[in-house]
């Protein structure tokens, strides 16, 4: 007669060693970085560690055989497990993507809206206070190169939405970056959002942002592709407000990079 196993212990080791392997793939291929922000990523070690340790110490449980197992409880496990292996781990699309707002612009209509502040003098404030506000584009200054300020992804979250709160301060300078195309409805036929996908915390807060862009070549971009954009920075009025545009716009191809977000760092 055959020795008998302890079927319950075998679906628990399997699961284990299944969720940790999956976990191991994802963090070496680097996918990991479509769900979660990097900072994570001690965290996600330390818990394919305790898998492993957990599936090591059913190991003497396996030979200790049990009668009327029900083991049909552990599909809420099984399933999500298949799930993951038949849809493989994608970045998303950019028609989620939009522009960005002033921080500075809505708080101004708050409080304008609050106190019921004429806008004309509450523009010529704001106007005397950005004067005396440091120049916040001069931090980039030291990203210079041949006279373009080359934007990298460990600086792009900070100067994008530092371009839209202070677009004086930004005004006539130059600037390159990585970014993907996208289109809006009311666009002129040369305009185009170059942009990317933010992460605060994991997928479930990713937003993307774009910068309107003018190029003549651009019937021959498609949504989503990847370029890197070098352009002049002006004021564009969209919508009754003052947005970021590039103009004198150079587009070159550019290949997917293998990190394909922005994740924020300052909070």
């Amino acid at each position: 007669m055959g020795r008998k196993i302890n079927k319950e212990a075998v679906i628990q080791f399997f699961i284990l060693i299944s969720m940790a392997c999956l976990l191991i793939y994802v963090m070496l291929s680097r996918k990991v970085n479509y769900y979660v922000h990097p900072r994570f990523y001690i965290g996600l070690w330390i818990s394919i560690v305790i898998l492993i340790l957990f599936a090591i110490s059913l190991i003497s449980k396996i030979k200790k055989a049990r009668h009327n197992v029900n083991s049909r409880h552990y599909l809420i496990f099984i399933i999500p497990l298949m799930a993951a292996l038949i849809f493989p781990p994608a970045g998303v699309s950019g028609k989620d993507m939009n522009m960005a707002e002033s921080s500075l612009s809505a708080s101004t209509s708050e409080k304008q809206a609050d106190e019921n502040i004429d806008p004309e003098s509450s523009t010529e404030t704001a106007t005397e206070e950005s004067v005396v506000r440091e120049d916040a584009s001069k931090k980039y200054e030291q990203y210079e190169v041949a006279g373009v300020i080359v934007i990298g992804d460990d600086i792009f979250s900070d100067w994008f939405f530092d371009v839209y709160d202070h677009i004086d301060n930004f005004v006539g300078k130059k600037y390159q970056y990585l970014a993907q195309v996208y289109s809006m409805k009311d666009f002129k036929a040369d305009q185009f959002l170059a942009g990317r996908h933010f992460m605060v915390c994991c997928a479930a807060d990713l937003a993307g942002y774009g910068m309107v862009c003018e190029s003549d070549i651009r019937s021959k971009l498609t949504d989503d592709e990847w370029i890197t954009v070098t352009g002049t920075i002006t004021a564009y009025q969209y919508n009754g407000y003052a947005v970021p545009m590039l103009t004198d716009v150079t587009i070159t191809e550019a290949e997917t990079p293998e990190v394909e977000y922005i994740y924020f760092n300052n909070y």
